[in-house]
């Protein structure tokens, strides 16, 4: 009789887990399982200048994050560099697995606030060759936790707690060349290791139920990529960013545990899955309208139509849509004499517009961005941020990232001609 309950409970939980997991795709808007926080749409980590710049940093002759954006322009750098970022992120949802999706329901926004490291790298050159390093936070999974309770006459009778953790790593070694003045060329090779974990508690006091649904995703992938700087006088600078399809590998561990009064019983389950990630293609110019200020415009394509995703051995609809980031930015530079030292304060401005994959919203971001800067031949100092308002969604999304970077060049600066 006790193996027939038994598996009676079983069943209960393998139809509630089923339930959960469905409501779970019900219109999650675009926070589905595997969304990133902000936006799906990554090509490397954004600096200060870089972001209060309209997040344009395919042309723009930067830091070692180049690694990951365009590893061509590590050959127009100081001859040695390296290049910290730390930032803070706020971030709204709405719709998120069972938020908003028919389980439990908020009168409003919730807001996801952290701080990390976003980018730290180095790059040295020898002869025409540069070598670059890198380490990014490219991809961050959290999700506001929620606690939610049915009380009845002062008594708590339903209990349910929600989490979600996660991030994506990427490590990137860069070979970049200068074949001539005008033409540079550089290669990446980015691993990505990250991991996402979540977990459901439900508890029924009146019956002494709990039950536990608790996941976890080890995620991992080599992915290639290719850029070119090319310049076609003093004045104008050309960038191009390749990114090919590729994919990423998924190790998912599930455990579930149903307690009662009467009996205890955990299911344990594992998946391989697979996640097939877009071509990517961008395109940056650089304009030097005077010696104190220029102009940089960028556009990157994000091929989202050829992505798919499997979720514990089953593949999940996905109705994407190809999009295109545009961003545009301004820099303005002015030079004093301090302690016997060039010293160089830039300021920053830029809109970027950040199209989302999800067919059925259309969400798009609009980011006004700004920032300023100071520093001489020998390291700068710069902090930028960048606020987003969203529309598509219905929900009138926000965005906001601070991020302050330092930027270090020490020894001898070799081959800059042109370069600042």
């Amino acid at each position: 009789m006790k193996k027939k309950t038994g598996n009676i409970f079983l069943l209960i939980i393998l139809l509630l887990t089923l339930a959960t997991a469905g409501l779970a795709q019900a219109g999650p808007g675009q926070y589905t399982e595997e969304a990133p926080l902000g936006s799906w749409n990554f090509l490397g980590p954004e600096t200060a200048v870089i972001l209060g710049a309209g997040f344009c940093q395919i042309a723009r002759v930067g830091s070692s994050n180049a690694v990951f954006a365009n590893p061509a322009l590590l050959s127009l750098l100081p001859a040695n560099s390296f290049s910290l970022t730390p930032s803070f992120n706020q971030t709204q949802l709405f719709r998120y697995w069972l938020v908003n999706t028919g389980v439990v329901t908020t009168s409003g926004n919730l807001t996801f606030r952290n701080w990390q490291v976003d980018h730290v790298g180095l790059s040295h050159r020898t002869g025409r060759w540069t070598l670059g390093l890198g380490a990014a936070l490219s991809e961050n999974y959290g999700r506001p936790g929620l606690e939610y309770r049915y009380v009845y006459n002062q008594q708590v009778y339903n209990q349910l707690q929600i989490w979600q953790t996660g991030h994506l790593a990427s490590y990137g070694l860069s070979l970049a060349r200068q074949l001539n003045r005008h033409l540079s060329l550089g290669v990446s090779l980015v691993y990505e290791r990250g991991r996402i974990e979540r977990s459901l508690d439900e508890f029924w006091f009146q019956e002494e139920i709990q039950m536990i649904d608790y996941r976890y995703q080890k995620i991992t992938g080599f992915r290639m990529l290719a850029g070119l700087s090319y310049s076609l006088n003093d004045r104008l600078f050309f960038g191009l960013s390749l990114t090919p399809p590729y994919t990423r590998r998924v190790k998912g561990e599930s455990y579930l545990k149903y307690i009662s009064a009467l009996t205890e019983i955990e299911t344990t389950g594992q998946a391989s899955d697979r996640v097939r990630r877009p071509l990517i293609l961008g395109l940056g110019s650089r304009l030097v309208i005077s010696r104190s200020l220029e102009a940089y415009l960028e556009a990157v394509f994000f091929n989202w139509r050829k992505y798919s995703f499997t979720y514990f051995g089953e593949e999940q609809a996905r109705d994407f849509r190809n999009t295109i980031r545009v961003g545009t930015g301004l820099e303005y530079r002015t030079n004093l004499l301090f302690l016997g030292r060039t010293w160089s304060t830039a300021y920053f401005l830029g809109l970027a517009v950040d199209q989302q994959p999800i067919a059925e919203h259309k969400s798009t971001y609009v980011f006004l961005t700004f920032g300023s800067g100071i520093g001489n031949e020998i390291f700068r100092l710069s902090f930028s941020t960048a606020i987003g308002l969203e529309s598509g969604s219905g929900q009138k999304l926000k965005r906001q990232k601070i991020a302050l970077t330092l930027d270090i060049h020490p020894g001898p600066r070799k081959n800059q001609a042109g370069i600042r």
